[in-house]
């Protein structure tokens, strides 16, 4: 009796002893973040007009940037820049507009040439993005095209454009490169297959780009958010069959969606700290990263520590779970297609 009282308070001592040095490791291992803060900053910002672009360029305003800000329409983009402005109570000279189609490489790299000579460029925030929801056969090439243009050319064409000035400017200022990726660059997007390829390739360019970046004082941050309250969730609850499908497999519910200045304030401290992944969603991006991240660890020893105990068993519940979801998808399609598969035969 004595030996297994002395043996369990031996391994409550070790346990504390353990916890308590993670602790202190975690302390010491915290770094300075990347950027104080974004006072004097010039950010270019794509896809700015509306979303989260546009709570991104209020937050960022407040803190005393100065953004080059890029839209399709130059005119709307005057309106709604204005609009801050004056909510803000802020001098015009505080913003440059731009019209640019990101997925355009000479206008994209005429609005960057024009952005340096107005000021230098401190983070790029690739932002634009746009998806067409459905189901693979029912995609037009023009919707594959424009899909694939803008979330993929339009990630690259920015960053080509700018890059040699961000070089040359980094030897003497800290900077950022900012992927607003998705979810989707970490597990499918039921019904939105072209989106979630897109969105892959934006993780795979970002994951690349950060090692080609890693001799310079320049940080790369890759933003995976969940369902934002946006239009594009008007799209989603217009079809039936894939609403219902969205809510099995990627846990789809607009009433949880977050708000596009909640994600906002996200991405601006995730650039601040300079972490490389970073997710907005609450519980499920946290498990999202444990079974994804790949060869891509944390910057953080404890956070790599806690990902790798959780992995085995989120690994081994992922079977069963995506076991279900299988499962309810043929329910859901035999239910609204029963009218079809009856007259089929």
């Amino acid at each position: 009796m004595h030996f297994h009282m002395t043996g369990s308070w031996i391994a409550g001592v070790t346990v504390g002893v353990a916890a308590v040095g993670l602790c202190v490791l975690a302390l010491w291992s915290r770094r300075k973040p990347f950027m104080a803060d974004l006072h004097g900053k010039h950010i270019f910002l794509t896809g700015a007009s509306s979303g989260i672009g546009l709570e991104v360029v209020k937050q960022t305003l407040r803190e005393g940037a100065y953004l080059t800000l890029i839209a399709r329409s130059a005119k709307k983009m005057a309106e709604v820049a204005n609009s801050v402005l004056k909510e803000l109570d802020l001098p015009a000279d505080r913003v440059l507009v731009k019209a640019a189609d990101v997925g355009d490489y000479a206008a994209i790299s005429t609005a960057v040439k024009e952005s340096f000579e107005w000021r230098p460029i401190d983070v790029l925030i690739n932002n634009a993005g746009i998806t067409r929801s459905g189901f693979m056969e029912n995609f037009s090439v023009e919707d594959i095209n424009t899909v694939v243009q803008t979330n993929v050319l339009g990630s690259i064409y920015p960053v080509h454009a700018i890059l040699p000035q961000l070089k040359l400017r980094s030897r003497d200022h800290p900077i950022s490169i900012v992927f607003i990726g998705s979810l989707a660059s970490l597990c499918w997007l039921y019904g939105n297959s072209v989106y979630t390829g897109s969105k892959y390739a934006v993780k795979g360019i970002a994951e690349s780009l950060r090692l080609e970046l890693s001799p310079y004082n320049i940080r790369v941050n890759l933003v995976c958010p969940g369902f934002v309250d946006t239009g594009f969730l008007d799209d989603v609850d217009n079809e039936e069959e894939l609403t219902a499908g969205m809510k099995v497999a990627s846990f789809y519910d607009r009433k949880q969606a977050q708000s596009p200045g909640i994600v906002a304030k996200i991405i601006i401290a995730g650039l601040k700290k300079g972490t490389f992944m970073i997710t907005t969603t609450p519980g499920l991006g946290p498990v999202l990263l444990v079974l994804t991240r790949g060869f891509a660890p944390s910057d953080s020893f404890l956070r790599n520590l806690v990902e790798a105990i959780c992995a085995g068993p989120l690994r081994f519940i992922s079977y069963f779970t995506v076991g279900e979801v299988h499962r309810k998808l043929k329910m859901i399609h035999s239910k609204h297609n029963f009218g079809k598969l009856a007259a089929d035969n």
